[in-house]
Order: C-alpha cells, then structure tokens, then sequence
C-alpha cells in the first residue's frame, strides 16, 4: 500500500516574505512582435492572473528602428511592437540590443560611441513621454544579449564603451531608470569579467569618473546541453552554476555583492528550437515548478542570494516538442531563432501583409504558471513528513491568501522517463470558523494535458474544428472543489489526493467572503485568420478581483446585443483571454467572474465579434 506523506500549515503561524521572482518570458527576434502569432500568443502571456508573467525580454528589439544616417531614425515600428507588450499587460525587460538598419560597426570609434549614446537618450526620452515616467521606471534595460557570442562591434574594450553609452544615455533621460547585465551563456567568460572589473574600478567613456553604475547582473544558466535527443535536463546544476557567479562577485567586487541577481534564460535545456517530446508534456509543467522552488530553497534561503527575476525563453512560436508556452499550427517555418540573424524589415511587412492561418493551444508549461500565479505573497511553513524534493521529486510551497491559503505540490524528478504516484494529505492547522471552499487544481497524465488527446487524435498537422475544440477544452488544469463548513473553535481542514510523477496541484482553502465576484472590465474582441476557413475572436480583458483571491472567469455569446446569453468555454478559464471560432451568424460577447463557492459577477459590457473579413488584431466594439 502507498504510503501516505503528511504535510501540514498552520494558518495561525506568522509567515516570511515571499518575492514572485519568476515572472518572465523570452523570445527572439523582435519582428514577431508585429505579426499576428506573437500578438494572439501575447494575449496569453499577459492574460495569466495577477501578472503572473509581467516582463517581457525579447532580442534585437532595435532592430524594428530604421535609418538613412544617425541621428536621423524611424521609431515607428518599434513603437508599435512596445504597444503590444504594454496593450497586453506586459513590461519590456529591454535588451538594449539591436542595430539600426546596421549604421553601427565598432564603439571603439568615438563619434559611433556618442551616436549610440544620443540614440538611447532619444529612445528612453520618446517611451518616457509615449507611456510615462513612472512606467517605464518598472522596465528593466540590459545590455545586448549573450555578448560572449553576439557582440561583433569592437570586442571587449568596444562593449564596455557601448555599456557606458547605455548607461549615459539612460541617465540624461532619468536617474531611476535601471540598467545592467552582461546577460552572458558562458560560465564566467572574459567578456563578464571585464565589464564587472570597468563597473567597479574602469573608467567612464563619456565622463571620465572611476567606476559605472550597473544596477543588476545577470547571467544565463540552463540545465543541460544542446542535444537532439531526450536528454535528461539537470535542475540542480542550475542553482550551482549561478553560485559560481555569484561567489565571483563577492570574492572579486564585494561592492556589488548585494545586487540584484538575475538569470533571465533560465531554461532547463539549450536550443529551444530542438524538439523534445517532454515539451508538451506534464513533466515540463513540473520541472518548472521544481525549478523555482530549489531557486527559493538554495540560492534565497540558503546562500542569501538578492535574486530578482527567474526568467524563460518559453515565448517563442513552437510547436509540441519546442520549449514554448503554446503549441503552433500552421503552415509557418519554425526557424533556429538568433544564429546569424538579421532583420529583414522588407519580408516582415511582407509576412504582415499577409498572413497565414494558425491555431494555438495552450501547454501545461504555461499552465503551470497560471498556478504558480495565485500564490500569494506572504510564505507559510510547510510542517509534517519532512520531504526531499531534489532527491525524490516532492516538494510544495505555501502561502498565505488574502481570505485563506494555498499549497503549491509538484513531484518531479530530472530522470524523464520515471513515473509514479504520491498519496498526500495536506491539513490546514487552526482554521476559524466559517465556510470554506477546498479547490484542487492538478496537471498530470490526462489532466491540464491536450497533447495526450492530440495523440490519442492520431497526431493531425492540422486539426479539424472538432479536435481543436478537443484540445482547447482539455488545456485547462483539472479543478475540484469542495464546500464546507468549519464550527466551534479552530480547527484542521484536511484534503488527501493522489499526485503522479510528473505532475503539479495547487490544493487552496478559501474562506467565503461577504462580497460577491466584481464584473470585468477592458474586453477586447481581436480578429485573427484561423485554419479551415475560419476565423478566430481572440478575446482578452482585466480581471477586477472579487472578495476570494481566486476567481474563474466565464465566456457569453449571443446573436443578439441584448441576449440571451450562453457559455461558450468549457471549462472555467483562470486566464483573462479566450479564443472562440467565430460563428456565420454575427454575435455578440459578454465575460463574467466567479468564485469557488459559484457566485457569479454581472455580465461585462458586450462587445462585437462578428465574422466579416477584417485585418488581425482589430478590435470591433459594440
């Protein structure tokens, strides 16, 4: 018989501050930016609850900026693809990566060092005035990414005049605007000893002063090596390998010792275009999970690591077996994404011009985000059977809600091919008096889990209306909830479930609140061409909060602005977007929230999602 493993939380107990740290994603190049697969995979990224995912880190982003000659540079492009991040609730973490229609060619010449330095004051001067001082305070700017690889503009004593340019430039605009990196791939290479040695004791290019701000360093470390086959990702060599950076800095600049730290390609293999079938599977939802939590264990708790952002290269387009939060299809060539790149501004308003037809389907990746999302920000004790995730795979993570509590379990072991099952009561210890909804959110073989359904579809390039509704209607992780009602004095709630390898659950306690779901507000109908003829409402829209901290959202179509309504999703969204295959019959939609007890908010104002031929991304309101 399985035994079972016993853990338990006391609500009572005061807890410890807990950073989200994890809230990124990545891609490259930045033309995707423009084109309608990246805009409706954005509605995604964004709509994940309580920002769950808020930055935004994508390459050659000033590769979008035009020019005949400096000083003389058209913006318009990049403005719009800084739009779309912000239209969707997303901040940049800004590379300031890029080349404006190549004018530059080595910041060891002087006059193209004080170009570059002109440009960023414009560019930091045009977003401050387009989306305000105060926001883009919360932007991070980096340095060109990865410069042991991609820096071909003047070496190392060339990048350290470009990393004084960056700097400047920034600051004529405004002091608070944060800047760093050297984001590198390589474990401590020249070029990340160098540009830490000229922060701390260098000489400033522009200014002659000793020393140069850098107001965070990060580095890219993954979990195991480029490979076209499974090969086995090692977690824990993540956390290792960021120590050996970090303990450089201590040993050789003390002074920055205590900046913030950052990996922002976090990935647990390199090369996200090689496909692994685990890609699509439970088993990455887990991982990911894992991840954090030994980042949090490790780097935060043990070593007293400032770690602020955990980031991922999961926002490329992709298909099953690439490292994306959405699976892709369509007839679109899935390219290796940065090796010799270049921007080719003529084929890109060429590709918007015209696009093709695509579906998109949510991954247990992107899934197991949505989880990660409603933990709150106030850490709990987890008491009990004592565990050892890094050895066989359990682990969990509590945190205390506005109205309750919730435990985040994953089972996870690096070892791809291993399976199995826990048996697990979680008990809430010193529970007041009141009624109380247990939800239990689970990700595992069959649950959260649509590639097993295409699988089991028999594996179409192209889905038809049926299976993509199959597959959207199995994206969703599997919920049960439970009502009850805890009397007299305080008390423990209990909730046993069984939880495979590889999977995640997110088990919650919610006490019932005296205030009904609020109505959501800022829905958007966006337009995208969808494969068999048709065409798809993107719908996408801001959650209001409620009296529970944990709320579903539902989708209402009619012919008719004035109804009756009907849900059209089939399952409870936790995420503010949903696409919808538009009907021949012209209609209208409207979206509500709902809480764990099912009170449901009022309806949202209706907005239009007619069938007519329209371009991607317009917005037809009522």
């Amino acid at each position: 018989m399985q035994p079972v493993t016993n853990l338990r939380v006391d609500m009572d107990r005061a807890g410890t501050e807990f950073s989200r740290f994890w809230r990124s994603t990545g891609f490259s190049p930045a033309e995707l930016l423009l084109e309608p697969e990246m805009r409706q995979t954005l509605a995604y990224v964004g709509g994940v609850p309580n920002r769950g995912i808020e930055f935004l880190r994508v390459h050659y982003m000033l590769d979008l900026v035009t020019a005949q000659r400096f000083g003389h540079y058209d913006w318009s492009r990049l403005d719009r693809a800084l739009e779309v991040m912000v239209e969707h609730r997303l901040k940049p973490f800004f590379e300031l990566m890029g080349n404006p229609s190549y004018l530059f060619t080595d910041f060891n010449n002087r006059d193209q060092a004080y170009h570059w330095r002109d440009f960023v004051t414009a560019l930091a001067e045009r977003y401050r005035d387009r989306f305000s001082a105060d926001e883009i305070r919360t932007w991070y700017f980096e340095t060109w990414n990865e410069p042991d690889i991609w820096w071909k503009l003047g070496g190392e004593a060339g990048f350290n005049n470009y990393y004084d340019a960056c700097s400047e430039g920034l600051r004529a605009v405004d002091p608070a605007l944060r800047f760093g990196g050297p984001g590198v791939a390589r474990r401590l290479p020249p070029i990340f000893k160098s540009l830490l040695a000229h922060c701390d004791t260098g000489e400033n290019f522009f200014t002659g002063e000793i020393g140069v701000r850098i107001d965070f360093i990060s580095v890219h470390e993954k979990g195991a090596r480029k490979h076209v086959e499974d090969l086995t990702p090692n977690s824990l060599s993540i956390c290792r390998h960021e120590m050996m950076a970090v303990d450089y800095v201590r040993q050789n600049h003390p002074r920055f010792a205590s900046l913030p730290f950052i990996n922002n390609e976090c990935d647990p293999q390199i090369g996200w275009h090689i496909p692994h079938t685990w890609h699509a599977m439970p088993y990455f939802a887990a991982l990911a999970a894992k991840i954090i939590d030994q980042h949090q264990r490790i780097l935060i708790d043990r070593e007293g690591v400032n770690y602020a952002v955990l980031s991922n290269d999961n926002g490329f387009i992709g298909r099953w077996g690439q490292r994306t939060h959405l699976c892709y299809f369509g007839q679109r060539e899935i390219l290796a994404a940065q090796a010799e790149h270049r921007t080719d501004i003529s084929a890109l308003d060429a590709r918007i011009a015209a696009p093709k037809p695509f579906e998109l389907v949510k991954k247990p990746a992107l899934s197991a985000m949505e989880l990660m999302a409603l933990l709150g920000e106030e850490r709990l004790a987890v008491k009990g059977d004592a565990l050892d995730p890094d050895t066989d795979g359990l682990g969990a993570l509590a945190t205390r809600l506005p109205d309750g509590a919730a435990v985040l379990l994953y089972n996870s072991v690096d070892r791809i091919w291993v399976s199995g099952t826990r048996s697990i009561r979680v008990a809430f210890d010193s529970v007041r008096p009141g009624t109380y909804a247990i939800a239990t959110f689970r990700i595992q073989n069959g649950m959260g889990d649509p590639f097993t359904v295409w699988e089991e579809l028999g594996g179409p390039d192209i889905p038809g209306p049926d299976e993509l509704d199959a597959l959207r209607a199995a994206q969703e992780p599997e919920l049960s909830i439970e009502t009850i009602r805890v009397g007299g004095s305080h008390r423990p709630v209990e909730r046993m479930l069984e939880l495979a390898l590889p999977g995640i659950a997110l088990v919650a306690l919610i006490e019932r609140s005296a205030s009904a779901p609020k109505v959501p507000t800022q829905l958007t109908v966006r337009h995208y061409p969808g494969l068999n003829d048709a065409t798809n409402a993107v719908l996408f829209w801001q959650g209001e909060g409620q009296g529970s901290s944990i709320e579903l959202f539902d989708v209402l179509w009619s012919p008719d602005q004035e109804g009756p309504y009907e849900v059209v999703n089939p399952a409870g969204l936790l995420s503010s977007v949903f696409v919808h295959r538009l009907n021949t019959v012209p209609g209208y939609y409207r979206v509500r929230s709902r809480d764990l007890f099912g009170r449901t908010s009022e309806l949202s104002s209706a907005v239009s999602g007619c069938a007519e031929d329209v371009e991607p991304g317009i917005v037809r309101a009522a």
